[in-house]
């Protein structure tokens, strides 16, 4: 069903890759996104490349800012906004969508109810640009226990906001996958950003997540 399908990617560091994330050929307003990712890390390896290998898709756009926030309607980094910018300039529009973000908003503390507002509009505006895109949404993995009950109170916000979404849209579940919660943090670079082992569980529950939702 995905096969030779274009993916649209909206996220933040998690999900860039420098000459992806910002490639202007793609669309001319992701060319100052920031990155963390790079080499001599393997694109090959970054979760969004191995989801769509073993669906045999094709990446669209991949608007991913390192840094920015889900919220912040006056801030042109933050996800609100830059999902208005999932289509290439040749005029591709994506058949699938993945939204992965709000770990910069929980650590920054962003109030919940304004997180809540941005997210529904973000999903909103999936809907409205591209009405007949599939859309996984990536909750927040439990990171650590001292921001657990937060992380809970934020994946809430998004199990909601997908679900007034529509049948189009499903949650992927970091949070409660047993290999992420086990694992995460002592597979990361720095205690948030995957390391290989880390990209490849989080690859590991999106393939799961969509093949149990769309049949695959």
């Amino acid at each position: 069903m995905l096969k030779g399908k274009k993916l649209s990617i909206l996220g933040d560091s998690v999900s860039t890759y420098r000459g992806v994330s910002n490639d202007r050929n793609a669309n001319h307003t992701i060319w100052g996104n920031r990155c963390y990712y790079d080499d001599p890390f393997p694109k090959e390896k970054t979760y969004w490349y191995l989801v769509m290998q073993e669906f045999g898709m094709e990446l669209c756009v991949n608007n991913s800012w390192s840094g920015g926030n889900l919220s912040g309607r006056d801030i042109e980094a933050a996800g609100v906004n830059r999902v208005n910018y999932l289509s290439r300039d040749d005029g591709a529009e994506p058949d699938f969508i993945i939204v992965f973000m709000g770990l910069n908003d929980l650590g920054r503390m962003v109030d919940i109810d304004i997180f809540a507002s941005d997210y529904e509009r973000t999903l909103l505006t999936i809907k409205e640009k591209h009405p007949n895109a599939d859309v996984c949404c990536i909750n927040m993995p439990n990171r650590t226990p001292a921001v657990k009950e937060r992380t809970m109170l934020f994946n809430e916000v998004i199990a909601n906001a997908v679900k007034a979404a529509g049948d189009k849209f499903f949650v992927c579940d970091l949070f409660s996958s047993r290999l992420c919660n086990d694992d995460y943090y002592n597979n990361t670079l720095d205690g948030l950003h995957p390391d290989e082992d880390g990209m490849r569980m989080i690859a590991e529950v999106v393939i799961k997540a969509i093949k149990e939702n769309m049949g695959e």
